[in-house]
């Protein structure tokens, strides 16, 4: 057989050093991801049986003056039934008017502020009940009621530990307390769980 002529030589010999040079590519880019510093997930996954609340993920998540912990999650850490938050707002901070299908427990760990609590028996919520929270005190939310809560002290953060049931939680959200039940906008996933749980796409 004769000896192949010179460009199908130099054909070959180019293919076999383009196959080299993918590999090292492929071999730096593997090194390089093994001593590069990869950013943290705002989801990291952790489900340790004892965790440091201060090496957790923390966030505003946009809203200045509010800083928001999602202690023991569905989605970050395969809770089942329930879901523990931990919350700070700023003075003169507040929730949106909102409402959940879920039953909800706060436990006020400092500061003092105000719970304005709507109906779900209305065509909307109405005029809201102002009641007073207080260090030390707990209140739960009646299971789609509206209601927002504000740190109305001046001067001092209120920060609340808040448990909720059947998570991730799906929340509708007013403009006003005068906005009709049917006109809420569902945020879902809601702000903390949008890394962990991406937004599904509309069907067609």
């Amino acid at each position: 057989m004769a000896p192949p002529g010179p460009a199908a030589f130099a054909a070959s010999r180019g293919s076999h050093f383009a196959g080299v040079g993918l590999a090292l590519l492929t071999a730096a880019a593997l090194l390089a991801s093994l001593f590069l510093p990869v950013a943290e997930s705002s989801c990291p996954r952790d489900n340790s049986l004892v965790k440091d609340i201060g090496q957790m993920h923390q966030s505003n998540y946009g809203r200045q003056g509010f800083s928001h912990i999602t202690v023991a999650g569905a989605l970050a850490h395969g809770m089942k039934e329930v879901e523990v938050w931990l919350q700070t707002f700023g003075p003169g901070q507040r929730t949106p008017i909102h409402r959940h299908s879920c039953e909800e427990v706060f436990i006020v760990l400092k500061g003092k502020g105000t719970l304005l609590l709507g109906s779900s028996s209305l065509r909307y919520p109405g005029h809201p009940q102002e009641i007073p929270v207080f260090q030390n005190s707990t209140f739960s939310i009646p299971v789609n009621d509206p209601h927002q809560v504000w740190n109305s002290d001046e001067h001092e953060d209120l920060q609340v530990l808040v448990i909720i049931s059947r998570p991730p939680i799906k929340i509708f959200i007013y403009d006003d307390w005068s906005m009709p039940h049917t006109a809420a906008k569902l945020k879902f996933p809601y702000f903390w769980d949008e890394d962990c749980l991406p937004a599904p796409k509309d069907e067609l």
